[in-house]
């Protein structure tokens, strides 16, 4: 069975780009190796032009992303390649990985709710995915321009990860779709048996490392200043991108209609970030009049976050960044 392909966004490459998210001046090709702002070393973030954007008016994008949403046809039913036109609109068709993700569960959950005193409580299931969590979202975008770099002559010829567990499998499944060798980092010991299987079995160069997770992440950041080994970690954006449609698909699933309160649990607030982005691209296109309420939640033995909320963020973390927080669980919330 063949399977129909659309034709191409009618958006030019030019107008999705990095940029320093402290506001230094220049623009950066996604299809080019950089991760940090070359002026000041902070992060990069994905930035898409509104005006082209604008060029559909917000009943239209409603329109589009309905007709799109579980189809079979070609990127599209994928929750995040519905959304093309939001995340990577220049990516070639040939270039799309992806395992159809996304268009997860939101359900109502009556008994909980009442239990809570939420009557009106919905759970939205990221981990009904591939390789069983969110990760597949930010990966799929991620693998599709790396693919797309290596076909147009770009140096990178692998790509890696630090991870306890979770990244790891989402890595070392879209890269073995593709074809792109992948080399993953894990800390030797601290690692269930059920997340290592994943990227063993995909095919994945597996190195388990007497450290924890910071030494596994300064290790693959050294190995990936040689240009033919791509940073998959979330501190590259392009995971964002994928990880922004979440929110996108919650207000599609609730008719367009903004919950007033979205809770969700946070580590280092990169998928809390991607919600926030995603909303705030329907809210400037005029698909939502208003932001939801964002509830970042920690657990209150891994919580610098909370903390620095506590003392206004005069500090990044009330605990110093190289003294992991002691807590014997869930060591990717560290």
């Amino acid at each position: 069975m063949s399977l129909a392909v659309a034709p191409k966004p009618a958006i030019d490459k030019q107008t999705t780009y990095f940029r320093c998210i402290a506001g230094c001046p220049g623009e950066h090709s996604i299809y080019d190796v950089i991760y940090t702002c070359p002026i000041c070393g902070s992060l990069l973030e994905v930035h898409h032009d509104r005006q082209p954007l604008q060029q559909r008016s917000a009943d239209q994008w409603k329109q589009l992303f309905e007709s799109r949403a579980s189809t079979s046809q070609w990127p599209y039913g994928s929750g995040v390649w519905g959304l093309r036109e939001w995340v990577v609109p220049s990516l070639a068709d040939e270039n799309v990985v992806s395992m159809f993700e996304g268009n997860t569960n939101l359900f109502w959950a009556d008994r909980l709710g009442k239990q809570l005193g939420v009557p009106d409580l919905w759970i939205k299931l990221c981990g009904n995915s591939h390789t069983g969590s969110f990760k597949d979202l930010g990966m799929t975008v991620l693998v599709s321009v790396v693919k797309q770099m290596m076909a147009q002559g770009s140096p990178v010829k692998a790509v890696a990860c630090a991870s306890t567990g979770d990244t790891s499998a989402a890595l070392a499944a879209y890269a073995a779709y593709a074809g792109i060798p992948a080399v993953i980092f894990l800390p030797a010991g601290k690692v269930s048996t059920a997340q290592l299987i994943q990227p063993v079995a995909n095919g994945a160069h597996v190195l388990a490392l007497d450290t924890d997770f910071d030494g596994c992440m300064k290790i693959v950041q050294e190995v990936t200043k040689d240009n033919s080994i791509y940073l998959a970690n979330s501190m590259n954006s392009l995971r964002i991108e994928g990880q922004k449609t979440v929110g996108i698909e919650i207000i599609r699933q609730f008719n367009w209609d903004v919950p007033d309160w979205i809770i969700i649990p946070v580590g280092n607030l990169g998928n809390i970030s991607a919600l926030h982005k995603g909303f705030q691209l329907m809210v400037d296109l005029g698909l939502i009049t208003r932001m939801p309420r964002l509830v970042a939640a920690q657990a209150a033995r891994a919580n610098p976050f909370y903390e620095s909320f506590k003392n206004g963020f005069k500090e990044k973390s009330a605990s110093p960044p190289s003294k992991p927080w002691p807590m014997p669980f869930a060591s990717a919330i560290r």
